[in-house]
């Protein structure tokens, strides 16, 4: 009987023989924004603000309707600056006009702001609800990794998976098989499989990095076939994300998806013990990750 591993693995070498489409970003990413205005932030305000997608003065937050808890301090930082300086004046046919001038130094004002996380009685417009699935929290549940909020990554010096919130995600299986892949990362950490594309020194880009990522994606696509969940969408986004990364392996061909179908199945045995989990329909309640 052909095993669930190698139907997966016929399936995306056959989806990368005859091409596949781009791959798709399936969430709506965490752009720190204004709780008031609801305008993103830019420049090195995104970066200051990274963590959180709300963020308000005290005087907004209020604006809102909400409060800051008591005790809470404010957790980031706004720079606006301005080389532009503004004056009114009376032109000589008694009009008031507004002239602009550039400032030699920047005009530099900061301020204090807090995360939607340290408030209450603010309410934000929520995303479109997404099911869970009960096969799928079976395995997250199993494994229990600790979870930040943030785009979809896995840190190994904190050994943390930063997820959005699921309804930020285009459908319930988007989310899990975004959650998978993180969590295929997680298992190589040194206490669980010790493999050298998470344990040791690496660069964005460089061949191990490459692989590691080919194996994290070859093993969310064994646990969505596990679960149920591979729906063709799913299917072409893992192939296409495959794709990508071949190209930064020289000379990449099928045989590299293969060898990471290795780890991968190693990986994906590790975080269900060996066993296959029966697919069920949705009645679990989700975490906010």
């Amino acid at each position: 009987m052909t095993s669930i591993y190698e139907m997966v693995r016929e399936r995306i070498l056959t989806a990368l023989g005859r091409g596949t489409v781009p791959w798709r970003q399936t969430w709506q990413g965490m752009t720190p924004s204004n709780i008031l205005t609801g305008r993103p932030y830019r420049g090195i305000n995104r970066i200051l603000l990274a963590g959180s997608p709300w963020w308000g003065t005290y005087n907004q937050i209020r604006q809102m309707g909400g409060y800051v808890r008591r005790g809470e301090k404010a957790a980031g930082l706004v720079i606006f600056w301005s080389m532009e300086e503004s004056r009114r004046e009376v032109n000589d046919q008694g009009d008031e006009v507004i002239i602009r001038t550039q400032r030699e130094r920047p005009l530099v004002r900061c301020y204090k702001v807090f995360h939607i996380g340290q408030c209450e009685g603010v309410t934000m417009p929520e995303g479109q609800e997404v099911r869970p699935i009960a096969s799928c929290e079976g395995i997250l549940r199993q494994n229990d990794p600790r979870i930040f909020p943030g785009e979809p990554a896995y840190a190994p010096g904190r050994d943390v998976i930063l997820m959005p919130p699921a309804e930020r995600f285009t459908s319930a299986e988007a989310y899990y098989a975004a959650f998978f892949h993180e969590l295929v990362h997680w298992s190589g950490a040194a206490r669980r499989l010790d493999r050298p594309g998470v344990t040791g020194a690496i660069r964005f880009g460089s061949e191990r990095y490459s692989r590691e990522e080919l194996t994290a994606e070859m093993g969310a696509a064994f646990l969505c076939g596990m679960c149920g969940i591979d729906t063709p969408p799913v299917q072409e986004n893992a192939a296409a994300y495959i794709a990508g990364w071949l190209r930064h392996i020289r000379d990449g061909t099928a045989a590299d998806v293969i060898r990471a179908a290795t780890d991968a199945q190693r990986a994906a045995d590790f975080l269900t013990g060996g066993f296959i989990p029966a697919s069920s329909s949705p009645t679990l309640a989700l975490g906010s990750p």
